[in-house]
């Protein structure tokens, strides 16, 4: 299997999954500091996972 790597021209968009990435990162780690469950939308469905 071969992977394709696409070039993004602008420098926003370049930045997107870094972004969404550390986002997620915090999500998990407020999740767990305040003991509350972490809520996902996966495969069509809500699903809540307790990390602490």
């Amino acid at each position: 299997m071969t992977t394709t790597k696409k070039i993004i021209q602008d420098p926003d968009l370049a930045r997107v999954e870094a972004a969404l990435q550390r986002a997620a990162q915090k999500a998990r780690k407020t999740a767990k500091d305040t003991r509350t469950p972490l809520i996902i939308y996966k495969n069509g469905k809500i699903m809540k996972y307790r990390i602490y």
